[in-house]
Order: C-alpha cells, then structure tokens, then sequence
C-alpha cells in the first residue's frame, strides 16, 4: 500500500524567507494527520530550540502519523531526536562522488563507515532509523546498493532514494527504482524527488510502480529551490488515478489555505488542484460542454475538495454562459436580448482584463430598459487584519491606504492588529477588495463586519 511522508515542516520550512512558529506547526501537524499522511517529518532538532521544541511538541501529541526527526550521520543530532521523542530518526550522508569529494573530503569507504555507525548507535538508542543517501541519483550505481545494504546491516528499515536535484525523467527512475528493489535487502524504499524540471510528482509515481513504498510531499509543494511533490497533487493523484482511497481529501485544500497565510508563499492561479483556475472555465466550447455536462472538461469533480467551478465571464464567453449567470441572479431576458448583451460583453471584453457580475447586470440593464435592483449597493464595511509576527504594521497600512476604497486604516490592540473602514459598491466588489487585500505580503487572516447603522457623535 503507498505512504506518504509529508515533511512540509522540515523541507517546506527550507522554501526561503519561510519561518513557522512553533503553534503554527502544531496546528499543521494536526492537519496532516487528519489528512492521514503516514508519516510527519517534524524538522532537524539540532537547526534550532525552537525547532526542536516543536518536534518534542508534536511527538507529544500521539497523533496517528508516525514522527520523524532529521540528523546528519553525528551523535549529538541523533541524540537530540531521541531526546524529542520523535519515533524514527532520518540520518543523512551524501553519496555521489561530487559530494565525498567538494564536500565531505571522505572516500566511499569512509561514508559506508560512518554512515553504518551511526545507523547503529540510533538503533541502540531504540529509534527506528531511516538511510537517506543525498544525490543518490548522482551516485554510482554499484556504490549506492553498496552502502544502502551496509545501513540496511546496521539496523536502518527505510532506504529514502533522493533525486536531490531533481534530474531524473520517470522511465530513468522506474528503471533505477526498480534495480535497487532488487538489490536491497528487505527494507522500504522512500522516494524524495526534487521539482527543478517539473516531474517530481511523475517521477515520484513511476518509482512507486516500480516498487517503491512511500513518496515524500509537502503541502504547496514548499521545499529548497523548486520544491518536491505537492501533498495535494499527491494524494488526489493517488485517489483518482491509482485507486488509493486510504487518505482525506476533505481537509486539502484548508491546509493549503492556512499554510498561504502562514508563510506567504502564494500559489500561481493555474496550480493544480489547489489553484484558483484549477476549475475556473472560459472559452465558449467549454462553458458550454460545463454546463451541459461538468464532466466534458472536468477531470473530476471539485466538490471531492469541498471546490466549486467557476465560469469566467468575457470577450470568450459564449450564450450559454451569460445565460447561466443571468439566471443565476433571476433575471429573465428573451433571446434577443442574450443575443445584445453578449455582443456588448464581448466588445467591454475587448477593452477591459476582467468583467464583474456587476458589469454584466449593468449591460443587462441597458438592453432590457430595466431596473435591475439584484444587488445590494454602497456598503460601508469594517475590516479586522492580523498581520505576522515578523512583519512591520506599518508597511502593511501603507499598502492599505494605496486602496481606493479604503477611507481610513487604524493600528489597534488586541487580536488583530489593523483595522480599515471600506466603501465599497456592492458585495461583488466587497469581497473582490477583501481577496486582494489578503494577498498583501504580510496579511495573516481577516474578519470583515459589514455597518448596519452608522451615526454621528454629539447627537448629530
């Protein structure tokens, strides 16, 4: 049965300018197991007291995962996982020759001689021990299975097979995957696979096919430079195309949302699965396939992920999908009124990026003759900002006073620390105003209160 690893807070704290907190990765770590990841790679004890304060925490938590604590092939790191009470220590020692040579100035005898030793010693100290090989697809072939087998000897259960450059193309894994399964003694093979060309989620399942027995992920597909396999990418892939229904879709995308806000490291639109256009539809052939039948260009059903398509309103839009949002708000228009204002939209679309619902109403307005009262207008909202810890307040509320239709900023006390008072059209362009204020760098959460009655001091 595949595993997954998820050591979103160990490599995905590597992304750079990423810092968690240690409350923020007690509350990943509980999404995680929700989840149902196999295993949680909780970070490297000897980086920091902070991170190995969070491993102790996590450890504590006897959650379902497993725990795994990270070390170089040294004593004191191994006996900082133990004393963290991670239940597996991950000991690493690089093994390709541009390693032993440039870095580690050790031969091949040497690392096989250390990296035994030290398997041992945590195996004496009752840890369960995973080898990881660093640039192991760099590494000769024969050195590889060489020193695999000598950890293996020594006590370690799992061997992680690191493409720590990302440089394999999936039918070269299968085949190496598939020759070091033959050659190991019994152990799991795990699967580390690096972003840098865009196939760590293809190579990562071809090397499951070819034996392997867990792939390693991180939530957004955080990690050192391009990152590894992205935690949902993996598991929807495993779900829809594999048939493994061992873990929980359902709390995917919350997990994703939160680690957006926790680390400001903010997903492209078009990002699989978890990506604002991941079911958004434009052009006319496909609106009207969608609406006809969702499943003409969708290749599963974003409700799985608690997700609802989106059909995107412009120059590209067909009658169907006017016709659908119209509908939508209630309003009825004869044939030859959809006719007019879809040639209207496409003409707007011409010169506009983006076309609002309101646009659309507005449109609908002029070719019926009709007042359209569909949407509530001229709202006065206030709107509660938490910002992260490491960021300036004030660098924020600069940004904040940039926005039209933010009339005044405040620095308060308590649990947020911003307060804005907005005016705004409707509610279309509320929550357009609240969805780019969030991506302010720096914006952890928000709470938007509209006004319902405003008055004036002195009895006035």
């Amino acid at each position: 049965m595949t595993e997954i690893l998820d050591t979103t807070l160990r490599e995905g704290e590597q992304t750079p300018y990423v810092n968690f907190t240690i409350d923020e990765k007690i509350h990943i770590a509980r999404l995680l197991d929700q989840i149902g990841v196999d295993m949680i790679e909780a970070g490297d004890p000897s980086v920091s007291p902070n991170v190995a304060t969070a491993i102790q925490r996590i450890s504590a938590l006897k959650l379902k995962a497993e725990i795994v604590a990270h070390s170089i092939a040294a004593r004191s790191g191994i006996d900082k996982a133990k004393a963290c009470g991670a239940n597996r220590v991950a000991i690493f020692y690089a093994t390709s020759k541009i390693h032993l040579d440039a870095k580690l100035h050790k031969t091949q005898e040497q690392a096989i001689d250390i990296i035994a030793e030290h398997v041992a010693y945590a195996r004496s100290l009752g840890l369960k021990v995973r080898y990881t090989p660093e640039d192991a697809t760099r590494t000769d072939f024969e050195f590889l299975v060489r020193v695999c087998n000598a950890a293996i000897e020594a006590g370690a259960d799992r061997i992680s097979f690191a493409d720590t450059l990302g440089i394999m193309q999936p039918h070269i894994f299968y085949e190496r995957v598939r020759d070091l399964r033959a050659r190991l003694l019994p152990c799991k093979i795990d699967l580390h696979c690096h972003d840098d060309y865009g196939l760590a989620l293809a190579n990562g399942m071809a090397g499951i096919r070819a034996g392997a027995d867990c792939i390693h992920t991180t939530v957004n597909g955080m990690g050192e430079r391009t990152g590894i396999p992205d935690l949902a990418e993996t598991v929807v892939a495993f779900h829809n195309l594999e048939g493994v229904e061992k873990y929980n879709l359902e709390p995917l995308m919350t997990i994703s949302n939160y680690l957006e806000n926790v680390s400001g490291f903010f997903l492209a639109p078009n990002k699989p699965i978890t990506g604002q256009n991941a079911f958004s539809h434009k052009s006319g052939v496909h609106t009207n396939g969608i609406l006809k039948d969702p499943r003409t260009y969708e290749p599963f059903d974003p409700a799985i992920l608690g997700r609802e398509r989106k059909i995107v309103i412009d120059k590209y839009t067909g009658k169907r999908a006017v016709q659908s949002r119209l509908d939508e708000y209630g309003i009825v228009v004869s044939e030859a009124e959809l006719e007019v204002i879809v040639t209207r939209i496409k003409n707007m679309g011409d010169q506009r990026k983006q076309l609002f619902d309101t646009d659309i109403i507005e449109i609908a307005e002029q070719v019926t003759g009709r007042e359209l009262d569909v949407i509530p207008h001229d709202i006065n909202a206030l709107l509660m900002l938490e910002v992260e810890s490491h960021v300036y307040t004030t660098s924020v509320v600069r940004r904040l006073r940039g926005f039209t239709n933010v009339t005044q900023v405040y620095e308060i006390t308590g649990d947020y620390d911003i307060s804005a008072f907005v005016n705004v059209e409707n509610m279309i362009s509320l929550n357009n105003l609240i969805e780019e204020i969030r991506t302010v760098q720096g914006v952890k959460r928000t709470e938007t209160r509209m006004v319902l009655k405003k008055y004036n001091g002195n009895n006035k």
